[in-house]
Formats: C-alpha cells, structure tokens, sequence
C-alpha cells in the first residue's frame, strides 16, 4: 500500500514537472514570437506605433502571467522572494498598462509632450518597482522606508506639480505650451537622479554579496549574481535613456524599444531561472555565514575588530593554516569557508581575516591558488593523466578546471605540459 502511494506520488511530481516545462516553453516562444513582431514592424512601417505598442502589451502579458502562474509554488514559504515577485509583476504591469493607454488614447499621435505626460505617470513607479525587486532580495527584505516609499512622495509631487502645470496652462493637449514641456523635462531629470540613487544602493549591496560568496565558496560562482548585474544595468538604462528618449521622434522609440525590451526580458527570463535553481540557495548559505562571522567577532572577548588579527593571534592562525594545508584537505571538492575552518577548530573570522591578510582577498582565491599549485605539480610528474584525473584530484571539475588554470597560468593544462617539457 505505502509502495503504490510512493510510486502515484512520484508519477505526480515527474506530470508536474513536465507540465511546469511545457509551460515555460509556450512562454519563450511567446516571447520570441512577439521580438519577431516588433522586427518586422521596425523593418516594415517605422512610422508608426500602433504595432509597437500592441506587441510590448502582448510581451508584458505573457512575462508578468509566468511570474504569477509558474513561480508561486517555488517562492511561496519565502516571504522575502515573493514580495520581489509580486514587485515584479507590478513593474511589468505598470510597463503593459502604459503601453496599453498609449494604444487606445493615441496621445503620441497627438503630439510629443501629451505623450510624455503618460510615460512619465508610469515609467517613474514601473522603473522604482524594478529597482526594489532586487533590492529586497539583496538586503533580504530589510528595506528601510524611504526606500520603499520615496519614489511614491516623488512621484506624487511631479505628477500633482504637472497636473497643476497643465490645469493653468489652458490648452487643449494637443497644444501645450512650452512651459508644460520644460516641466516634465525638470520631471524627467528628477526621475533620473531617483534611479540613480536606486541603482547605488542597488551595486553597494551587489558588491557585498560577491564579497560574501568569494569568501564562502572553493570556486568563483559568479553566475549566482548574474541576474542582478543585468537589473542593475537595465534600470540604469533607463535613467540615462528614458528622458531623452520619451521626447525623441517614433523612429528613436522603435529603435530603443527594440533594445530596452530585449534587456527587460532577459532581465526576467534570469530572474525565474534564478528562482527555478539552486542558485537562490547558494546565494542565502554564502550570507548566512557571512552574518554569523560578523556575530563570532562581536562575541569573541579579544578585543579584536572583524576583519583584522593581532600580530600573535595572527601567528598562531598561520600555523594552524600551515597543518591543515600539509594534510591536503583543501582538495575536497566543495569545501567551503566553515567547514574549513571547523576542521582547523578556528572561528571562521579568524580564518577569513587571516585569507585577506595573507594577500588572497577571499577564501575562493587562497582555495584556488593552493589547487594550481596542486595541478602544476601533478601536470609535472605525471604528464600522462588526463585533464579529468588532475580536475578530480585537485577538487575541479574539467571544464572550470581548463578555464581557471589558463586565467591564472596563461596556458592550457596540455600547453603547461609542453612548456614544462622543454
């Protein structure tokens, strides 16, 4: 009975998942389906942007229907990555909805600055919305106010100063006058500096999780943090080109939508990946440790500051270091910062500050400077192993194995090998 209840489970899980990847498969060809259209608009009728408009309405539908439908059942015992979900979702909605009002209103054909007036009434929510999904994810949800709700007191005070601007003006829309216009330029340039200071806060908290996973991991893991880099650029993007751009003529708009919407779904696209992996695991281990090491500093009764070492603390660590490298136990394939330093019976500050003070910057480049070593040594007494023995031996795998031996060597294992011959 147990037995066939184990087994109808397991029929279940694979159906769920072949179902799970049917679906993202309809939602990328959507995708492409709807990049080729924008093509052909662009190739065929630059001059107008009814096309346009329709297909990016389209493209956000199906980008923000997979992060509703595809994700709840990956995020939804992570209060932190649903929120960053649900943050998601507005943005592309905000995106398809000003797209969507472009389309019916036709305010671009009306005139230049009637469109602004719509693109800045969604872009400045839309582009903050994006800047705070990923910022929840790096601070782990710990947002302070005025970053969850500073962008909401601006755009309430352009808007409200625009509509005023508008109300006495006196002019039908399609007739502004050049006082409206140099408003929403004043907006659109307020728009950038708030972006701006998201996209800082945004590469300052970047830098410290690189900085957390190079300590924690035996090998550079820089795909972890990939997804964030486009974010970050794509929303940086936005704040140069988007005040430009919205007064720009249609053929510029077609041109940058091409590009902007291009970044915008690879920026998602990475987004689920990251979601549907390990990766956000990985990411959480790397920052836990980090946290607690701050925590063993803080509690240890030295008098030592996090991060540096005095001169005997800093000799007797070296010599610990010393025993535990001469045992080889640095080979062990994904070895990571604590569990070294629990095998040396050391806090794990004292091992990273140690690694930084030795001139290794973090525990993936010590790990793999002593691995080189390692190689070039075997690569020199035993020429006939094959790059997979070495990898094995050393605790790489083959591929990263032949792509960090030549970053850090100049040469491929089997060029070192000739290099040593002659």
């Amino acid at each position: 009975m147990c037995i066939k209840v184990y087994q109808n489970k397991q029929r279940c899980i694979k159906t769920l998942k072949d179902v799970y990847q049917f679906v993202e498969r309809i939602h990328f060809f959507s995708f492409f389906l709807v990049f080729s259209t924008l093509i052909r608009n662009f190739a065929i009728k630059t001059k107008t942007m009814k096309e346009l408009q329709f297909s990016i309405i389209v493209l956000m539908t199906v980008m923000c229907s997979a992060l509703i439908l595809l994700l709840p059942g990956r995020v939804k015992f992570d209060t932190v990555s649903n929120r960053s979900r649900w943050l998601m979702v507005g943005a592309l909605g905000l995106i398809g909805v000003q797209f969507l009002v472009q389309y019916i209103t036709e305010f671009r054909a009306i005139g230049v600055t009637p469109a602004v007036l719509i693109n800045l009434a969604f872009f400045i929510p839309a582009s903050a919305l994006m800047s705070l999904t990923v910022l929840n994810l790096e601070r782990q949800g710990h947002l302070r106010s005025i970053e969850k709700w500073g962008w909401l007191m601006g755009w309430v005070t352009a808007m409200g100063t625009l509509a005023i601007v508008v109300w006495t003006d006196g002019r039908p829309l399609e007739n502004l006058s050049e006082r409206v216009h140099w408003t929403e330029v004043a907006i659109s340039f307020l728009y950038t500096a708030m972006q701006m200071w998201y996209s800082f806060m945004q590469f300052r908290e970047l830098k410290r999780m690189e900085a957390a996973i190079e300590n924690y991991y035996d090998r550079e893991r820089k795909g972890l943090t990939r997804w964030m880099k486009h974010a970050i650029a794509v929303t940086g993007l936005m704040a140069v080109f988007v005040p430009v751009l919205i007064f720009g003529p249609n053929i510029l708009l077609i041109i940058y939508g091409l590009t902007f919407f291009w970044g915008i779904f690879m920026m998602w696209f990475s987004f689920v990946q990251y979601f549907t992996s390990n990766d956000i695991k990985r990411v959480q281990e790397a920052e836990k440790n980090a946290h607690e090491e701050q925590i063993e500093a803080q509690m240890e009764a030295t008098g030592e500051l996090a991060g540096t070492l005095s001169p005997d603390t800093m000799q007797h660590v070296s010599r610990i270091v010393e025993q535990w490298v001469t045992t080889g136990a640095y080979l062990q394939a994904g070895i990571t910062n604590p569990v070294a330093a629990k095998a040396m019976n050391i806090p794990r500050y004292q091992l990273t500050a140690w690694v930084k003070a030795s001139g290794h910057n973090s525990f993936t480049r010590w790990i793999t400077s002593l691995r080189i070593e390692e190689a070039k040594r075997v690569l020199k007494e035993h020429s006939d192993w094959t790059n997979e023995a070495v990898a094995d031996h050393c605790g790489f795998s083959r591929t990263y194995f032949q792509k960090i031996f030549k970053q850090e060597t100049g040469f491929a294992p089997s060029e070192y090998i000739l290099l040593v011959k002659s």
